[in-house]
């Protein structure tokens, strides 16, 4: 689910339609991707340690992407040492430094590998290291678990106001809705809340289906591939790796 343009839940609700309910949290895990841009990852920090928790507690789990080629570099060593020292007045710290490089798509993968699909006070989200949030952010997430975590379509929240078509890429894409919520099928994955049920499932499953050789580059609209699906299959054209994990999620 995606957010409106402006505003909060309020105005004529596009993603109600008298399936499940809500469940809201009174606890947020943020689990914060990173890898080796220090400027970017001091920014996000700070950013959440402005953020409105509405004295709910908020933990913080950082993990650092093992280096390329077996070697570290001083940017990384940098994200390594802040990292370490973050100072979080709303709840814990943990900071997870990997060994072995596994690259964005595996970060993500592994970061909320131990999902407890049934826990429904607590909402994770998840965050790329060159994301900003908003002070409000939570105001926005808390609610939107209120009233839609008991959905059984629903795959996840996220905080970004969605902008890319899915037939052709544009980025000029616009729900006129009244600034209400609304339901979209390419996840939002600038700052992306999964839902827990959803989010355990595709785990078990993509595990499965990468380890079978399965490519992810089948998804279509009308007959014709979505856009995602031709970045896809472009990349491995052209020899690389599509560091698409939303690519497998809508699949």
């Amino acid at each position: 689910m995606n957010p409106p343009s402006a505003g909060g839940l309020g105005g004529q609700d596009q993603a109600a339609g008298g399936r499940g309910g809500g469940v809201e949290p009174d606890r947020i895990l943020i689990k914060v991707l990173t890898f080796n841009r220090p400027k970017p990852l001091k920014r996000l920090l700070n950013s959440l340690s402005e953020a409105d928790f509405r004295g709910d507690v908020a933990d913080v789990e950082i993990w650092v992407d093992g280096p390329r080629g077996g070697k570290s570099t001083p940017d990384r060593d940098e994200v390594i040492s802040f990292a370490r020292r973050f100072k979080w007045p709303y709840g814990k710290v943990a900071v997870t430094v990997r060994d072995e490089n596994v690259g964005l798509v595996g970060n993500w993968l592994g970061c909320w590998s131990d999902v407890d699909p049934d826990d429904f006070r607590t909402a994770v989200l998840i965050l790329e290291d060159d994301m900003e949030v908003s002070p409000l952010f939570w105001r926005w997430l808390k609610q939107a678990w209120g009233k839609y975590a008991l959905r059984s379509d629903l795959a996840g929240v996220s905080l970004q106001h969605q902008h890319t078509r899915s037939s052709d890429g544009s980025s000029a894409f616009h729900v006129s809705n009244g600034d209400a919520p609304y339901l979209y099928k390419i996840p939002g994955s600038w700052g992306f809340s999964p839902h827990p049920k959803a989010w355990r499932s595709f785990l078990d499953w993509q595990k499965e289906k990468a380890g079978a050789g399965y490519e992810p580059n089948t998804l279509q609209f009308q007959g014709r591939d979505v856009i995602t699906t031709k970045w896809w299959k472009d990349m491995r054209g052209q020899g690389k790796d599509p560091r698409m994990w939303t690519q497998w999620y809508m699949t």
